[in-house]
């Protein structure tokens, strides 16, 4: 009976969501090479901040990222809602441009002006390849869903399919305009029947124990 009941226990947690993770994906590439590009938002790393985490994938691990740029929907006031979380030094924040500081814009990527744009460590880094940032971006009483960020795009260099024979050499501006909301982060939670079998095992203990005295 007990174990039985144990069982029943076990089996009714239920999950309960607690943060919405937005990942971009379908990669507009612009040179030959397809950089495994990971990119996602989060409401629930930093409080009160949208976290962004921005990094190349193992597929190809090589690679120097220079420029970051997103659209969004709401009026962030950029660099003043925004928390740099790494090492990496954020420099020439611009607005409604191209252009995110020298040697780091994406001309002949799109015709279309970013929001907003920034400049991740400095060009021509040698072996100091910024290759994982994270940032974060006031949220106030924003919502994150795919509405709200709508496009992001990276500027890197010294990418390259044979970086084991120095060939790393390429440049990139890829934009990804394909947010999509990823299943949340779940976390058990006891269910009305976990909480009702508690109550029964402590029922049963006090009865054994009426029972023995």
């Amino acid at each position: 009976m007990i174990k039985a009941l144990l069982t029943t226990l076990l089996l009714s947690f239920t999950a309960i969501s607690h943060a919405t993770v937005i990942t971009f994906e379908d990669w507009q590439y612009n040179s030959g090479y397809q950089i495994d590009w990971r990119v996602s938002i989060d409401d629930e790393s930093n409080d009160g901040f949208f976290t962004f985490n921005i990094g190349i994938g193992t597929a190809n691990p090589t690679g120097d990222i220079l420029g970051f740029a997103f659209d969004t929907t709401a009026d962030f006031d950029i660099p003043a809602d925004l928390v740099n979380y790494s090492t990496y030094d954020f420099s020439n924040y611009t607005t409604d441009s191209l252009s995110c500081g020298p040697g780091c814009n994406f001309n002949g990527a799109t015709r279309y002006n970013f929001d907003n744009l920034f400049k991740v460590g400095d060009q021509g880094s040698g072996g100091d390849y910024v290759t994982l940032f994270s940032f974060g971006l006031a949220k106030g009483d924003l919502i994150l869903d795919e509405t709200l960020f709508t496009r992001v795009a990276i500027r890197a260099q010294s990418v390259g399919d044979d970086c084991d024979t120095n060939n790393c050499n390429g440049s990139v501006k890829d934009i990804s305009e394909d947010p999509t909301v990823q299943p949340p982060v779940s976390v058990p939670e006891p269910s009305t029947a976990m909480l009702l079998g508690l109550a029964i095992l402590g029922f049963s203990a006090r009865s054994r124990k009426r029972q023995s005295s």
